[in-house]
C-alpha cells in the first residue's frame, strides 16, 4: 500500500464533476428510496477511473494488484449504502427505544476524497474477504449517522487501514514474513495497531493466493538485484568495468520496482530501505522513491 495525496485525488474530477454532483446530490437527499436512485443514476464516478490511472498507476490503491484483463472499481471509502460494522452485522443504534439502520454515507457518494481505486478482491466478496459494504470503527459512539462534510468525519475512529493516510500507509510491514502483509506492531506492543492491520489484511484480501505469489516475485527479484549490486561492486576495478552495463541494467529494474506506480512496490521499497547507506546503492539512490 502506498500513499495516496487527497489533494491530487481532489484533482482527478472530470469536467463539470463539482456542478453535477451537486445536482445528483440533491436529487439523492430527497429521494424516500436511496439504493434505488443510486441504481436509476448509474456509476457516474466511473470517469475518475482513466484519471487515477494516470494519476496513480493502473493497480489497486489497497493491495496494489495490477489491473490485469479485468475492471476495477472506484470504492466508496466509507459505504454510500448499507453499513456493515462486522461482515455479518450491520451498523445499528437505539433511538427511542427502536433498533436504526445506518442510512449508509450517502451524502459522500459523489465526493472526490471519498474516491479509491480498487480491484475486484479487494473491493467485492471475495473468499471470506472484500470490502463492498464493511466500514468497521474501532468505537462505534464515533460513527457520524448524519449529513455533514468529510472534515466532520475525522472524529470516526476506523478501523480499516487507508491509503489516503499516511500513518495507516506505515503500519504494514512485509519483513517478518516477506510472503505475508502484515502489521509493523506487536500486538503486546500496541493492540489497536496490530488488529487494525490484521482486520485489514482480511477485508483486503491482502495475502489471498493471488495477491501473494506476485508480491513475493517481486520482493525475490528485488533481493537477487540487490546481492547483485553488491556483488559487482566488490569485483576488482579491471574485472568491474565488464560487468558495468549488468550493474546499470540491475539499477533500472530497483528503480521501475521502486516506482510508486508499479505493482507492489511498496514491498520492493521495505526491502530497499534498510540497504541505503551501502556504498554500492549510493549511484541510484537519488532516483529511487522510498517514500511511503
Amino acid at each position: 500500500m502506498r500513499y495516496i495525496d487527497l489533494q491530487q485525488v481532489e484533482a482527478c474530477k472530470p469536467a463539470n464533476w463539482d456542478a453535477d454532483a451537486k445536482r445528483w446530490l440533491e436529487t439523492i437527499s430527497q429521494s424516500t428510496d436511496k439504493s434505488a436512485t443510486f441504481k436509476a443514476l448509474g456509476s457516474v464516478w466511473s470517469p475518475f477511473k482513466d484519471n487515477f490511472i494516470n494519476a496513480f498507476g493502473d493497480k489497486c490503491w489497497y493491495s496494489e494488484v495490477p489491473r490485469i484483463n479485468t475492471d476495477f472499481n472506484v470504492d466508496h471509502f466509507r459505504p454510500k449504502g448499507a453499513v456493515k460494522k462486522a461482515k455479518k452485522n450491520y451498523a445499528t443504534r437505539i433511538v427511542n427505544d427502536v433498533a436504526e439502520s445506518h442510512p449508509g454515507y450517502w451524502w459522500l457518494a459523489f465526493e472526490a476524497k471519498n474516491y479509491r481505486y480498487a480491484c475486484q478482491y479487494a473491493n467485492q466478496p471475495r473468499d471470506n474477504g472484500g470490502k463492498h459494504d464493511y466500514f468497521p470503527l474501532t468505537d462505534e459512539t464515533t460513527r457520524i449517522w448524519q449529513s455533514c462534510s468529510l472534515q466532520a468525519h475525522a472524529q470516526e475512529q476506523v478501523q480499516l487501514l487507508d491509503p489516503c493516510n499516511l500513518e495507516d500507509v506505515n503500519l504494514i510491514s512485509f519483513d517478518k514474513s516477506p510472503d505475508m502483509a502484515h502489521s509493523r506492531f506487536d500486538t503486546s506492543l500496541d493492540p489497536v495497531k496490530y488488529k487494525r492491520v490484521q482486520v485489514s489484511a482480511k477485508c483486503y484480501n491482502l495475502n489471498h493466493k493471488t495477491v501473494k505469489g506476485p508480491r513475493l516475485k517481486v520482493i525475490k527479484d528485488v533481493v537477487e538485484d540487490l546481492k547483485l549490486l553488491e556483488a559487482i561492486w566488490g569485483l576488482p576495478d579491471a574485472i568491474k568495468q565488464a560487468w558495468q552495463p549488468k550493474f546499470d541494467a540491475t539499477e533500472v529494474r530497483l528503480i521501475e520496482a521502486c516506482h510508486r506506480q508499479s505493482p507492489f512496490s511498496a514491498a520492493a521499497v521495505a526491502f530497499v530501505k534498510p540497504k541505503i547507506a551501502e556504498p554500492w546503492l549510493a549511484n541510484v539512490l537519488p532516483r529511487l522513491d522510498l517514500t511511503p
